[in-house]
């Protein structure tokens, strides 16, 4: 597959670090050496990870969880699970090719595990290590919202958040953090797509880091985290992030 690349950053494992932070894990431990697996197309995404499955349509979104194998249980780290009401808030829009949507209503709901309370590679800001103390192994999030357009226009956004950070066998990182969404008007008609996909490589203490984005879908932005150098053109999908800093994209060939 023919793709272009192009210097912007990499989007997020959930929402902001700043608006909600993560407890911290009350035990240590090795995570089962697993990943995301992702599937998609112009009508929806499914995806499948340790102890859950998730699809996503224009109709809604539907998860199934395997509490005793959801991440790994062996850690004794228990499963954290939160719901943010967006209510109230002023939540960064999502800018798309077919419009800019703003948040009026609507949940974030997010479960995870963490597998081991380490630091990742040093490249991940300071705010992002303190937020989330831990691997995450793995992430599910959900956003079921209403938004408006620049018309007024009232609109649904549905959208899945997900993560998996585990140790590689030499002791290096290794991440997987998909975003997938639809943005669907009031006669179910798909108005715009959210396809990110994020990946990090590297050995022991951050060596010969790798790390991209796939972009397949219609909605690109970027922000400027203020989370110090390195972090001033993130790749960003209304609030949420994939990886936090700057980082190259690529654009797989539709």
């Amino acid at each position: 597959m023919k793709a272009g690349i192009r210097f912007a950053a990499v989007t997020g494992v959930a929402m902001a670090a700043g608006l909600v932070s993560v407890p911290s894990a009350h035990a240590t431990g090795g995570g089962a050496r697993h990943d995301i697996v992702v599937k998609e197309n112009r009508k929806g995404f499914k995806a499948a990870g340790p102890g859950f499955t998730l699809k996503l349509t224009k109709d809604g979104i539907v998860t199934r969880v395997n509490e005793e194998k959801f991440g790994d249980p062996s850690t004794g780290n228990p499963i954290v699970r939160q719901t943010i009401d967006f209510a109230g808030r002023t939540l960064r829009p999502f800018v798309c090719e077919n419009g800019t949507y703003t948040i009026k209503a609507g949940t974030f709901n997010r479960a995870w595990r963490f597998s081991l309370l380490e630091r990742r590679p040093a490249i991940y800001p300071e705010q992002f290590q303190t937020a989330f103390p831990g691997f995450v192994t793995p992430f599910l999030g959900v956003i079921d919202a209403t938004v408006t357009d620049a018309a007024g226009e009232t609109l649904r956004v549905l959208v899945s958040d997900l993560g998996y950070e585990a140790r590689t066998r030499n002791g290096g990182f290794r991440a997987t953090y998909p975003i997938h969404g639809l943005i669907v008007d009031g006669k179910g008609k798909v108005r715009d797509r959210i396809s990110l996909l994020g990946r990090f490589r590297s050995g022991p203490d951050g060596a010969n880091a790798r790390y991209w984005i796939e972009d397949r879908g219609t909605c690109h932005q970027t922000a400027d985290l203020k989370w110090g150098p390195g972090t001033d053109r993130v790749v960003v999908t209304g609030p949420l992030l994939v990886l936090p800093f700057n980082s190259p994209v690529v654009t797989p060939r539709r």
